[in-house]
């Protein structure tokens, strides 16, 4: 594993969880983690993550973080959510 590799996780370890799955339930049809999703292995999964580009997963964090956030305040409601909120 090459340290520029190991670096670009790091940075974006935060997105391997979304990666490997929706946490919530089933993903809304515009989640771009669904192509993620649909590799099917977590090593493909996070090694999909190092070959994306910065700007994309950018977005990506973005993206998941507006979704948890709507989540929370209870403004979206997954079907077959996975937990509750109390």
């Amino acid at each position: 594993m090459t340290d520029a590799y190991t670096e670009k996780l790091l940075k974006y370890a935060d997105l391997v969880v979304p990666a490997t799955g929706c946490q919530f339930g089933d993903p809304i049809p515009n989640c771009p983690f669904i192509l993620f999703h649909q590799i099917g292995n977590e090593s493909g999964q996070i090694e999909q993550i190092s070959m994306c580009p910065s700007e994309e997963l950018d977005k990506m964090r973005a993206f998941h973080r507006d979704c948890m956030r709507k989540y929370i305040n209870r403004k979206w409601n997954p079907e077959n959510p996975k937990m509750k909120l109390q």
